[in-house]
């Protein structure tokens, strides 16, 4: 109604500039439900200088026999319908089975056409598509296993060939670089995931790499002993690639770090020529941290308590929430600049809680506190012939029963003196709320203590969802703050 009031469509009244860097946040299906909606629009849709498509059996599990249009076919059509004065600015895909000719001819197409950012994401549907994680499943290896060595697509040559190219993000490829190629020299993001490479061919690429801001590399074993020489680097993630040995990282503007894997062995798994950058730390061990010493967790401790000037930490151990707390307690009281602690694991035990309570002991500054107790392992099911990318928790992380004596564990907890508490600890948010007394005890004992409160915030789990506003006014009684705002979702 305010629209007919005000004279028409002012969506529609906007520029063809404007509204086309409206529609290339699309993909191409919406763009061109988008453009049928209207004659002002019909015509833009060659105009979109974004091919963006997932073939729906990589969602469905479907063969393909049945699906309206050939996922191939769409790609190459919506790839030449582009108005020949259009570039092809980006080519994002997660294709299945893809053909290596068209995967070529995609590629080329792009890269002559001036493509800025690549992202394909290839699937194969009689191929496992497991986590590479030595520590996940009753089929656990840190490598591809024999039936999977060489059957992924090799990377087209004209990809790096292309003088344009910002962003690559290739996942489940073989890694085959041609003699004299160019591309690196341009590139500011790249991520690797599951790449069939040498360490050889990987150092390669990542040499060229001279203005390199962001990067990845995921589930890569071919990844041992590499350096990353860009100067520039500013965001580095590796997660499970776990036949790495040695990561030298030459750059001093680092900001964010980011490892999931097995517990360093040594000091130097990761290195920096520059801590004193580091803003952010991600840790995801996917080991078992219950039969480790003290002294097999030191190389961890150690390398976050280089970071003097870190302001976010998240912590992910197993089994058990805040695992060696003691150990990270003193890691904290160095980081005097720390406002934002993240903790995911297990919380079924007074032990878990308690050692929560002792972390923020010496989080004397911290601001933002977000709890992510992990859930019980899933049943295994009957897998469809393309395989989900979810997560799943390590068989050996079991969850310890609730056979603990609470009123022990509520008075240890009433007798700690927790400063963040009582001056600056501002936003408190806890997922997958179970209502368990542990839960109950650790969301209690917070509330009650945390003066300084503005915001908690709790995503409830399946089982307790209905009982929402229930849980709410629980929460609001124990609030030390009553001017807090408390949401439930």
């Amino acid at each position: 109604m305010a629209m007919s009031c005000l004279g028409g469509d002012r969506l529609s009244a906007l520029p063809d500039t404007a509204l086309l860097r409206v529609l290339s946040h699309l993909s191409s299906k919406e763009v061109a439900r988008a453009c049928a909606l209207s004659r002002r629009w019909r015509h833009l849709s060659a105009a979109v200088p974004v091919v963006d498509l997932v073939d729906p059996r990589t969602e469905t599990g479907r063969r393909g026999g049945d699906l309206a249009v050939c996922f191939d076919m769409l790609v190459t059509s919506v790839i030449i319908s582009k108005d020949p004065t259009t570039p092809i600015r980006a080519l994002r895909l997660v294709a299945l089975d893809a053909p290596v000719h068209l995967l070529d001819q995609w590629v080329r197409i792009a890269s002559s056409s001036g493509a800025e950012e690549v992202d394909v994401d290839l699937r194969y549907p009689y191929l496992s598509r497991r986590k590479l994680c030595p520590y996940g499943s009753k089929k656990a290896s840190a490598d591809f296993d024999a039936v999977e060595r060489g059957q992924y697509a090799k990377t087209p040559p004209q990809l790096f060939r292309c003088g344009t190219l910002l962003r690559l993000r290739l996942a489940n490829w073989t890694l085959d670089l041609p003699s004299g190629f160019a591309v690196a020299a341009s590139l500011d993001t790249l991520c690797l995931k599951r790449i069939m490479a040498t360490n050889g061919v990987i150092q390669q690429l990542l040499s060229g790499c001279s203005r390199l801001a962001d990067l990845t590399l995921e589930e890569c074993p071919g990844v041992k002993k590499i350096t990353v020489p860009s100067e520039c680097l500013r965001s580095f993630a590796m997660l499970c690639c776990h036949k790495a040995t040695r990561v030298k990282l030459r750059t001093r503007r680092l900001r964010s770090l980011r490892y999931k894997g097995g517990l360093p062995r040594d000091n130097w798994l990761l290195y920096l020529e520059g801590y004193e950058e580091v803003a952010a730390v991600t840790i995801d061990i996917c080991e078992d941290l219950t039969t480790k010493s003290p002294k097999e967790v030191a190389h961890l401790m150690k390398l976050i308590g280089r970071c003097k000037n870190l302001t976010c930490l998240h912590l992910a151990l197993r089994p058990s929430m805040a695992y060696y707390c003691n150990e990270i307690m003193a890691v904290l009281s160095g980081l005097r600049e720390l406002r934002q602690l993240v903790l995911k694991g297990f919380m079924a035990a007074d032990h878990a809680v308690l050692s929560v309570a002792v972390l923020l002991v010496n989080a004397r500054n911290l601001e933002v506190l977000s709890l992510f107790p992990a859930v019980p392992p899933k049943p295994m099911e009957k897998k469809t012939f393309v395989d989900s990318d979810e997560e799943e928790e390590p068989e050996n992380c079991a969850i310890v029963e609730e056979t603990v004596d609470y009123e022990w564990t509520n008075k240890n907890l009433r007798r700690m003196n927790i400063p963040c508490l009582g001056h600056s600890l501002r936003r408190i948010s806890i997922e997958m709320y179970s209502g368990s007394a542990f839960d109950k005890m650790l969301a209690e004992f917070l509330l009650n203590k945390a003066a300084t409160l503005e915001e908690f915030s709790v995503t409830l789990s399946a089982q307790v969802s209905a009982q929402k506003e229930e849980i709410a006014m629980e929460f609001k009684s124990w609030l030390y703050n009553p001017s807090a705002t408390v949401t439930c979702e």
